[in-house]
């Protein structure tokens, strides 16, 4: 996550990809972890269903869907001025977020 933080400063649009790219490699995971049996594994159903679950609350599922659109923005070339160092660092602090319960979990299991 230092290296997303460390990019975030000078280069938001990358970093952001990258800790795009994390959270939804850690949404799987949690996935994973809760044992839900999903019909699809793209983000958009993949935020939506671990809201529906309980899983993440409405504030984590809000910045998500927010996230979303601007990772489709970004990728497909388009500019925003919504992307900027905070977007990013919300994502990597989502990511921890998500990554310490998962490693809460296991300890209790």
């Amino acid at each position: 996550m230092q290296v997303v933080r460390q990019l975030a400063t000078e280069h938001q649009e990358p970093a952001f990809i990258y800790a795009w790219s994390l959270v939804e490699a850690t949404l799987r995971l949690v996935v994973e972890k809760e044992k839900l049996s999903l019909q699809r594994v793209d983000p958009l159903y993949l935020v939506k269903q671990l809201v529906t679950e309980g899983v993440i609350s409405k504030s984590d599922y809000n910045l998500l869907m927010n996230a979303l659109q601007l990772r489709n923005a970004t990728v497909h070339g388009f500019k925003t001025t919504q992307l900027t160092q905070k977007s990013v660092y919300e994502l990597i602090e989502i990511t921890e977020q998500l990554l310490q319960g998962l490693h809460t979990g296991e300890e209790t299991d």
